[in-house]
This record gives C-alpha cells, structure tokens and sequence, in this order.
C-alpha cells in the first residue's frame, strides 16, 4: 500500500513539472513573437552585413566620384577620382577660361598671322616685324600650355608609368612639369649652340617661329578631342589622332624653321641647327617616355 501511494506521488509530480514546461514554452514563443512584431527584431548579423555592402555597392554607382566607407567599416575608398572630379583639373581650367577671355581679342587679330604663316615662312618674318604682335603672340602661347597639359593629362599622351600612378590631378601637374623640362632642355641648346653662321635675326625669329605652331596645334588638338569625346571614340583612336595632329604641326615647325635659316646659311647647316634644336630635344622626349 505504501508502494503504490509513492508510485502515485511520483507520477502526479511528473505530470505537473511536464505541464509547467509546455506552459513555459508556450509563453516563451509568445513573448518572442510579440517582441519580433512590436520591436521588429533585427535579421541576424550576416544578412545586415550583406544588405549593407549592398546598399553601399548601388550608391557607388549612383555616385562614382563620391567616397564611401566599405562594409567592414574600414573606411577605405570604394572608387577613385575619375579624371573631371579632380579639384586641380577644374581649378586650372577655371583659370585658363578667365585668361582665355581676356586674350581672345588678342588671339582673333593674331590668327590670320598664325594660319599665313602656315602656308609661307615669310609671314612668319612679318609677324616678327611688329613688337606688339610679337608679345601677343607670347601671351597667347604662354596661357597654351594649360589646355595642352590638360588635353595630355585627359588622353594619356605621355604614357609614362610615374605618371599613370598618380591621380588625376597630379598627374596634369606632372605633364606640365614635363613639358616644362621640355621647354627649358630646349632653351639651354638655344644658348650652347648659338646663331653661329646664320645672322641673329634669322636664328632668334626661327625659334620663336615654334610658338605659332604651339598655338595652332594646340586650338586643333582641343577642338578635335573634344569632338572625339563627344563621338565617345575609344581612347586608342583619341591618342592616334592626337598624336597626327601634333606631328603634323611639328614636321610644318621644322620645314618653316629651316627655310628661315637657309636665307642667311647654307642648307646643310640649317640641317644641322634643326638637328641640335629640334630633333634632339623631342629624341631625348621620347626617349624619357620610354624609360619613365
């Protein structure tokens, strides 16, 4: 009798602890969901992770000059500086637009001199024959030197490794240090070499007379790049081009350059000042592009 009292204890007790954990269940599950729809319980950390990186993925898109963190937090750039986001390309055509404003009238009354001169080297001597012409025309190609830069720095006509790693805006003031360079390698042979046999006049008008050249080559190659763009050309066909147009007005300098020199000198000393004066300093150019 004893034995069946404490059998029936036992399984009274059992039932019971059996029923309060089902009971405890029940409002755990009820809790759960009333936090999960009042609350709105976030998803688990994976899924925040990848819905994050995504978001961040289509802002970039939307936004490709913009500077975004990444999903890990890091902070890191997600896109680059594309080359017409660069502060120091829109601040040097900022001012080239000012400068070319206020030289424009300057540049109208000098282009009949500039496009003469193309076709005979005698109106290159003319346009040397008015000091205020002249210093015009050095204005002129002086403010040049910025939209050429800045047409290299665009189509990577200087395709040099330190200079493809830099952003974009260092890299057009990389191009213009180069051309710099370029300018004064070309100004320390002008004074080693001398006018020599041929008279000074003749010797200081053929070197200026590449400033004529600089500018027109400078106004096509704007104008034809910025068609090409427009056509939206791939870059190898805006590099080809670019690369006529400037040797075209390169070959017209020296063929111009050479017959100034041969009404004072010899041909074949002609030959050997445009060797020493022309085809060197681009040989060494080159040569730079090459190996940099």
């Amino acid at each position: 009798m004893q034995i069946t009292l404490t059998d029936t204890i036992r399984t009274d007790f059992a039932d019971s602890l059996s029923r309060m954990t089902d009971s405890l269940s029940i409002v755990k599950d009820s809790i759960h969901g009333a936090l999960t729809d009042s609350l709105f319980l976030a998803p688990p950390v994976d899924t925040l992770v990848t819905e994050e990186a995504d978001v961040i993925r289509n802002a970039s898109d939307l936004f490709p000059g913009s500077l975004l963190l990444s999903a890990n937090g890091t902070g890191s750039a997600m896109t680059s500086l594309g080359w017409g986001d660069s502060p120091i390309n829109w601040g040097l055509i900022t001012v080239f637009t000012i400068l070319f404003i206020l030289y424009l009238g300057r540049l109208v009354e000098l282009l009949p001199y500039l496009l003469a001169g193309v076709g005979r080297w005698k109106a290159v001597v003319n346009l040397e024959d008015s000091m205020g012409k002249m210093r015009d025309r050095n204005g002129v190609a002086v403010i040049m030197t910025v939209p050429f830069c800045l047409a290299c720095s665009k189509a990577g006509l200087l395709p040099m490794n330190f200079l493809s790693s830099l952003s974009p805006g260092l890299r057009t003031i990389g191009v213009m240090a180069v051309f710099f360079a370029f300018f004064v390698l070309r100004a320390i042979l002008i004074e080693i070499v001398g006018n020599g046999k041929a008279s000074r006049d003749a010797f200081q008008i053929s070197n200026r007379c590449a400033y004529n050249f600089f500018i027109l080559a400078t106004l096509v190659l704007v104008l034809a790049m910025g068609v090409m763009y427009f056509m939206n050309l791939d870059e190898q066909t805006i590099r080809k081009v670019s690369y006529y147009i400037l040797g075209v007005f390169i070959l017209i300098n020296m063929i111009r350059r050479t017959q100034i020199l041969s009404n004072t000198c010899n041909q074949f000393t002609a030959f050997l000042y445009l060797c020493a004066l022309e085809i060197l300093p681009l040989a060494i150019l080159i040569a730079a592009v090459m190996i940099f």
